[in-house]
């Protein structure tokens, strides 16, 4: 575990927290955050596939950065910072034995005959061919409320022996997905870009489950734990319960508004691609250039509306309020806020919700409608296919 070899001339247990404390020979401190799994550890228990170990209450409340930014931030080496146990709920849990692909089982088999000098023979490309079309198997814990309802799910090491994974009580992000990598799994410092807005404190369960070839088994829980409030606040605030079904509101018109920005970026780039194949086509230039170079305006327009003039952005003038800049200010760092939301934050919601409400069928009409219509145009001419249009059809 990172331990040196150097003698520990004390021992402590912290009693609130069931943390142990050695203390080392050479005058450092060493602490096992949470020793209750070993409470629950039996060789029987050991034999098993998996096991979920009980979860100790988890304290609620907003981190702080004193330094701006987790650990050093900026400081460098001006400030000792050390690491802090994981925030959130801290889950814990043993495989007997790692989660084998194909690939790891056909290993281990040729590792066996090396030893004995043996000859190992060619699997074929039909099964290599299969190892590499086979996902990666996962293990994953899913988070639940008290009413059942799925809170999270985060991943996990799929290798044999103890492992620790948290989860920092944080819903998942509403925010569009562009790529494969805006939902890498989580491990400590993996999925915090897919944290949302707090969730609440309250009795929560979680899970333990298998995904192996995409067949999900659970394989341990579910284990119940309790999320509590550290302290109350100084002012008077909206409770947290109250503060999370604001907070859902506003995730959901964040789908919606970054689904739309996103949409319009993916726009541009499908125009410039059109505009590229146009001019490699055989239609004399006229109507269609026209057409498009019409949707591409309109687009600007659209976009200028959700996310402000970006030449102003560029030089840093002050712009017109956006639809986005609104919903930032609706989301109060997305619920990283112990008083709920105030009048301002409702009102930048109300704001938001009513000029999206005269943006989204503009949008719409212009991505699912008069977009896709230009493509079947140019399609009928003939111009060369690009992404998002119908494979051609052979006469």
């Amino acid at each position: 575990g990172g331990v040196p070899t150097i003698s520990f001339r004390d021992l402590a247990i912290q009693r609130r927290d069931n943390d142990l404390v050695g203390a080392s020979f050479g005058r450092g401190f060493y602490v096992l955050d949470d020793y209750t799994p070993l409470r629950n550890i039996t060789a029987e228990a050991m034999q098993r596939g998996a096991v979920l170990f009980p979860v100790r209450t988890t304290p609620w409340y907003i981190q702080r950065r004193p330094l701006g930014q987790d650990g050093q931030a900026s400081q460098g080496g001006a400030y000792y910072v050390a690491e802090n146990p994981p925030f959130g709920a801290v889950f814990t849990y043993h495989l007997a034995d790692d989660l084998k692909t194909l690939k790891d089982e056909r290993r281990e088999r040729q590792k066996k005959m090396e030893e004995g000098w043996e000859d190992t023979p060619y699997v074929g490309y039909e099964a290599l061919e299969k190892e590499r079309r086979q996902p990666a198997p996962e293990i994953v814990l899913t988070i639940h409320d008290a009413d059942g309802g799925v809170v999270r799910r985060v991943t996990g090491p799929a290798t044999g022996g103890f492992h620790r994974v948290a989860w920092d009580l944080t819903y998942p992000t509403s925010a569009a997905v562009t790529s494969a990598s805006s939902s890498e799994t989580q491990n400590d410092e993996r999925n915090r870009g897919d944290s949302g807005f707090m969730a609440p404190p309250g009795a929560y369960s979680v899970t333990l489950s298998t995904r192996i070839d995409g067949v999900v088994t659970e394989v341990g829980g579910p284990v119940d734990f309790e999320v509590v409030r550290v302290f109350e606040g100084v002012l008077d605030g909206t409770a947290p319960e109250s503060t999370a079904v604001f907070m859902r509101q506003v995730a959901e018109l964040n789908r919606a508004v970054s689904a739309a920005s996103n949409a319009a970026s993916l726009a541009f780039d499908r125009i410039a691609i059109l505009e590229a194949a146009l001019a490699r086509s055989h239609s004399d230039p006229g109507t269609l250039d026209t057409e498009l170079e019409g949707l591409k305006q309109r687009l600007f327009v659209l976009d200028e509306s959700l996310a402000g003039n970006r030449s102003m952005r560029s030089l840093g003038e002050p712009r017109v309020p956006t639809v986005a800049g609104r919903l930032r200010v609706a989301s109060m760092s997305d619920g990283q806020s112990d008083y709920g939301p105030t009048a301002t934050h409702r009102r930048a919601f109300e704001i938001a919700t009513a000029e999206f409400g005269d943006i989204e069928p503009q949008m719409r009409q212009l991505l699912e409608i008069d977009l896709p219509a230009l493509e079947a145009a140019m399609e009928a001419a003939g111009v060369p296919w690009t992404p998002g249009r119908p494979l051609p059809t052979v006469q």
